[in-house]
């Protein structure tokens, strides 16, 4: 990590996965910096979860995989589920069909880099570009541009920052991790979310390009339906807040 990178996701973990105790992480400039963000910056700008209401936010990032997102896109399909995807661009342009059937059935789509290198080598102005060029692949596909972003592995620096902010970018990180990427089979993911299950707005990171992942989905959307939690897009979850801000405002009105 150089002198500015700062470490945007979740908070820091212990080996197994628990969080690590506050007089153990809170001094990390690392840890600082992204209290610090999550404090100061606003929502539209930057989130970590969504409305603490009767929605979940499942988000698959590094694909799309041509055979692990078609079946996530199965599953998704057969629960009447909806979620958001971040692509990378040198994956989407391999390929569009994919890209079309994620939009078609009602998902999101957002930026996950076009090569998804190293955060640390990779500068603000290269970062820009491979954004710019992942948008041309979208709107050639789609028809259509997003203006969601998540970082690769979760590490941005404030020039990065305030280049995508500049460009109308919103930043969508996450505070439930999955790390299906570490687990060996359906069974681990699923315990994860057995172990620790998710609540109204988590954003939960997950990825598209594991077959762990998508054969433990099945367990996780009847796991939701059972509490009652509805899995929906990040666009979804700005369309929820907005409508949040202006009941607020209205009933300020009124009172």
């Amino acid at each position: 990590m150089t002198a500015e990178e700062f470490d945007a996701g979740p908070p820091a973990t212990a080996e197994g996965g628990s969080p690590l105790s506050e007089s153990a992480a809170w001094w990390r400039p690392r840890q600082v910096a992204r209290r610090a963000l999550r404090i100061a910056a606003p929502r539209r700008l930057i989130s970590f979860c969504g409305p603490r209401d009767g929605r979940v936010y499942f988000t698959f990032d590094d694909g799309p995989h041509p055979v692990h997102t078609p079946h996530i896109l199965d599953v998704l399909r057969n629960h009447n589920a909806r979620a958001t995807f971040f692509v990378v661009g040198r994956r989407a342009v391999q390929a569009p069909d994919l890209l079309r059937r994620i939009v078609d059935e009602g998902h999101a789509v957002g930026h996950h880099s076009f090569y998804h290198g190293d955060p640390s080598t990779t500068t603000a102005e290269a970062l820009v570009r491979e954004v710019e060029r992942t948008q041309q692949v979208m709107e050639r596909a789609t028809g259509r541009r997003s203006h969601i972003f998540r970082p690769p592995h979760g590490k941005l620096t404030i020039p990065k920052t305030i280049a995508l902010w500049r460009r109308g970018f919103t930043i969508v990180l996450w505070n439930r991790d999955s790390k299906d990427f570490t687990r060996t089979s359906a069974a681990e993911v699923a315990g994860w979310a057995r172990q620790s299950p998710l609540t109204g707005g988590d954003i939960a990171l997950m990825h598209d390009n594991l077959p762990q992942t998508a054969e433990a989905l099945p367990e996780l959307l009847a796991a939701c339906n059972a509490q009652g939690l509805v899995p929906s897009t990040i666009a979804e979850m700005y369309t929820r807040r907005r409508h949040l801000r202006a009941s607020m405002v209205v009933g300020e009105a009124q009172q």
